[in-house]
């Protein structure tokens, strides 16, 4: 009895621990690569289908609810309803990120901000016939007029002088405008007796405008004592599975996705988790039946889609050729990957491109932006005619495979896995501007201390205004006493002037390590000093295991992205990201140092 073996596939193989020979295949006749194919049966079909039609089912429940758990707001630690989130409110981003510029700014209007309201409410009042009413308001209320005051102890910078020559005293005020509408309203010598109505008008419509540009939500998701962002939306349930595979108990509930601590850089799927802890609720399951913009995939907040659809092979750049007895193309070179005996990583990533990427087929589905989608089955119809399902979302969620681009699970012990995918409407990179602030917090072992140090904050202009510092702020003073002795007390020894102590302490429970912002003392004039700008002076406690090593580095800046329907916004929020490493100041108490030479 003879038996027969066939050779399914042709992998490389060398001896030695060099990958090199295997990878490259060198050859010397072409001719002889032909006689190889024949021989090892490439050339001889087989009984083996090709897919050449794909039915994918999927269903999506847009995001219809958000709510944000920064400090103080009533969503703080994962709980309470949600606010309405549509279409036009623009990308994620901009919902979790977006500041207070005009009102309600922690750190008072800013001079570009007051101008620009100005201005708008000028021409408001211009499309409206009644242009004249902005001078004679400058006329009988001069509170109202631009004046380029700089707060004590503000820091200025360029943009200030440039203000105060150019504006100062020669345009409207909005932010002076709108306090004057919030408290006694405009002056009746101002509006006059004929144009009540069309002022009214333009001052409704002037609102409007400033809660669009320069507005914010009303609780922030951002959580000082940790320097980052915390947020959740939430979906209405997913319509039922065809193959009623998935598990019943999470059926019908709400889809909750969490992101505890989101840094301000883009939020993308893997910055979010299910939560499926039972009080983890928005109110988005009563959104269900709700409307919802129509667009290519209904009217609903729900919904379910069958598609058929061509098979394309997997390709990539510098994909290996189908067959093993073949020339590649000019741009691929396997001759040049290396890797050691112990990076497995790279081994993996060489063995699949060589033996299993042809095996691999890409079949797009089309979903809403915006909402958690779940793929129900998968169909793949081949080239003699056999329908094979290769795939339902019950046995996804039974095996655990097909679990990549799927968000962790929190919350709700013994849960069982649900597959879905995020497809969040996220900015896709926004523009960003120069920093107005940036801020680093590092730490400081020889002073046992941390320090936060302001190289730039933000000034009255809305601008971003530069506080340098050099190794010299750090040097010893001369000694100002006429006796001639060798040493010389200090109260403590002298810290740049952006440099703000923070300072270990026990958390309100006792168990949290906290560092608190501390003041520090002028010793040369008895002045106490403390940070300046926005995003230090929020801050009184910062979880002490938030600034590693490496330190971090918190920024404000104005970012710019479009919208699905091609709209610009603009708002203002926060990134955090780490650092260069330890600081070193030098700062000691009661010293006796040497007197510096003259």
């Amino acid at each position: 009895m003879v038996g027969f073996t066939r050779w399914k596939r042709i992998e490389p193989h060398a001896r030695s621990m060099d990958l090199t020979p295997g990878l490259s295949a060198g050859i010397a006749d072409p001719l002889w690569l032909l006689l190889r194919q024949w021989q090892l049966g490439e050339l001889t079909g087989d009984d083996g289908g090709t897919p050449v039609a794909v039915d994918v089912a999927s269903s999506w429940s847009r995001f219809t609810r958000f709510r944000p758990e920064g400090s103080g707001s009533p969503g703080q630690g994962g709980s309470g309803e949600g606010m309405p989130l549509g279409e036009g409110d623009g990308p994620l981003e901009r919902m979790v990120e977006r500041e207070a510029v005009l009102t309600g700014a922690p750190q008072g209007v800013p001079w570009a901000a007051a101008v620009q309201a100005g201005r708008a409410f000028r021409r408001r009042l211009q499309e409206h016939g009644v242009g004249a009413v902005a001078d004679r308001l400058m006329a009988a209320a001069p509170q109202t007029i631009f004046s380029a005051a700089v707060p004590d102890g503000a820091v200025s910078g360029p943009h200030e002088a440039r203000f105060t020559a150019l504006l100062a005293g020669k345009v409207l005020d909005g932010a002076r405008v709108l306090e004057l509408l919030d408290g006694p309203g405009l002056p009746v010598e101002a509006i006059g007796a004929d144009y009540p109505a069309q002022v009214e008008a333009a001052v409704l419509l002037w609102r409007t405008d400033l809660a669009e540009e320069w507005g914010a939500p009303a609780s922030s998701s951002w959580v000082s004592d940790r320097l980052e962002y915390a947020f959740s939306i939430g979906a209405p349930p997913l319509p039922p599975d065809d193959f009623a595979a998935l598990p019943a108990e999470g059926a019908g509930e709400e889809i909750v996705l969490r992101a505890a601590e989101y840094d301000g850089t883009g939020v993308a799927w893997h910055s979010l988790d299910l939560d499926r802890d039972p009080g983890a609720v928005l109110g988005a399951a009563a959104d269900g039946d709700g409307p919802h913009a129509g667009d290519s995939f209904g009217a609903g907040p729900t919904g379910r889609q069958v598609r058929s659809m061509l098979a394309a092979p997997l390709s990539y750049p510098g994909m290996p050729a189908q067959r093993y007895w073949e020339f590649e193309d000019a741009t691929v070179s396997l001759g040049n990957a290396s890797a050691g005996p112990t990076d497995l990583a790279r081994l993996l990533a060489i063995d699949f491109a060589v033996v299993y990427s042809p095996d691999w087929f890409l079949v797009p589905v089309e979903l809403p932006v915006g909402c958690v989608a779940r793929v129900d089955w998968v169909i793949v119809r081949d080239s003699f005619g056999v329908a094979t399902v290769v795939g339902t979302a019950g046995h996804q969620a039974g095996d655990g495979a097909g679990r990549m681009f799927q968000p962790d699970i929190i919350g709700g012990a013994g849960v069982a896995d649900v597959p879905l995918l995020v497809v969040l409407p996220s900015a896709l990179g926004a523009a960003n501007s120069e920093p107005l602030e940036d801020v680093a917090l590092q730490r400081d072992e020889a002073a046992n201390l941390a320090w936060a140090i302001e190289s730039r904050i933000l000034g009255p202009a809305g601008r971003g205004v530069d506080r340098p510092w050099l190794r010299s702020e750090f040097a010893l003073e001369a000694a100002t006493t006429a006796e001639a002795y060798d040493l010389v007390w200090r109260l403590a020894t002298p810290v740049a002037q952006p440099w703000t102590p923070l300072v270990a302490v026990n958390g309100g429970d006792g168990t949290q390590p906290m560092l608190r912002r501390a003041r520090l003392l002028e010793t040369e004039t008895g002045d106490v000093r403390s940070a300046q700008g926005v995003l230090m002076g929020g801050v009184h406690d910062i979880c002490d295991e938030e600034i590693t090593r490496s330190g971090i580095n918190v920024r404000l800046l104005d970012q710019l992205a479009r919208g699905c329907d091609g709209s610009s916004y603009i708002w203002r929020g926060r990134t955090k990201q780490a650092w260069k490493g330890e600081a070193s100041s030098g700062l000691r108490f009661d010293a006796a140092t040497p007197r510096p030479t003259p």
